[in-house]
């Protein structure tokens, strides 16, 4: 997901300031926070900026995997169609020894091959389909990692603004806790995009083994009501 890489690339542009403190955890209050003037406010837009990003590649990550739901629904129905395939397949080849035509005989051939094809192209379109699901829910894991790290980054902004305004609050702040925040949002968040990666990588395989699977259950289709031709004997 090119996007969470971006936004992440964003996210390690901005500075974290170290200086010391006495208590508090790691959120700043609305008291302190509010004393800070607009022209004070630069650092915390720009962690605004970056949490706003990661909230709606979160939507955007939920979206995607609402829409992934969809493409096992049709792996479903493909294997299903298969299983069709090949109870008509072998119905061909039990009239096919009892009437003994050699015409029969090729027929009854050409449709069994034809649905074991499609079978194989049915069961590979069903592990891509897990295989993406999978894929998507790392992702959605690594959206919200992503706004935990905006959100981490953001209170330690909002620190960092008091304390370049000398505002006397920031004393009440350790910005040690803050740093050390953010530091485990980075490493949470940067292991989710790992795993994503990981698997999104083999959602692209097995979606590749899908594609020239049903292409090669579509080379094999053959039409199995069409009239015969030829000399040999016919209904």
């Amino acid at each position: 997901m090119k996007r969470l890489t971006v936004v992440f690339a964003l996210a390690l542009a901005a500075g974290c300031a170290t200086s010391g403190g006495t208590s508090g955890g790691t959120t700043v209050s609305d008291a302190d926070f509010g004393r800070l003037q607009p022209d004070q406010m630069n650092v915390v837009n720009q962690a605004r900026q970056f949490r706003d990003s990661a909230r709606d590649e979160q939507a955007r990550a939920k979206l995607r995997q609402e829409q992934g739901q969809h493409e096992e629904e049709l792996a479903s129905a493909d294997q299903q169609a298969a299983k069709a395939s090949a109870v008509a397949a072998d119905a061909q080849v039990k009239i096919a020894n009892e009437s003994r035509d050699p015409a029969a005989f090729e027929q009854a051939r050409k449709a069994k091959a034809q649905a074991e094809a499609q079978k194989r192209a049915a069961d590979a379109h069903m592990v891509y389909a897990k295989k993406s699901t999978a894929a998507r829910q790392l992702a959605m894991d690594a959206a919200a990692k992503q706004v935990a790290l905006a959100e981490a980054r953001l209170e330690n902004a909002k620190l960092q603004a008091l304390q370049q305004a000398g505002n006397p609050a920031s004393n009440k702040y350790d910005m040690t806790k803050f740093q050390r925040r953010v530091q485990d949002a980075e490493k949470s968040f940067d292991s989710s995009l790992q795993k994503m990666r990981d698997q999104e990588a083999q959602a692209s395989a097995a979606q590749r083994t899908w594609e020239d699977a049903h292409a090669q259950a579509q080379a094999q289709a053959v039409p199995l009501s069409a009239p015969q031709t030829g000399t040999g004997t016919g209904r």
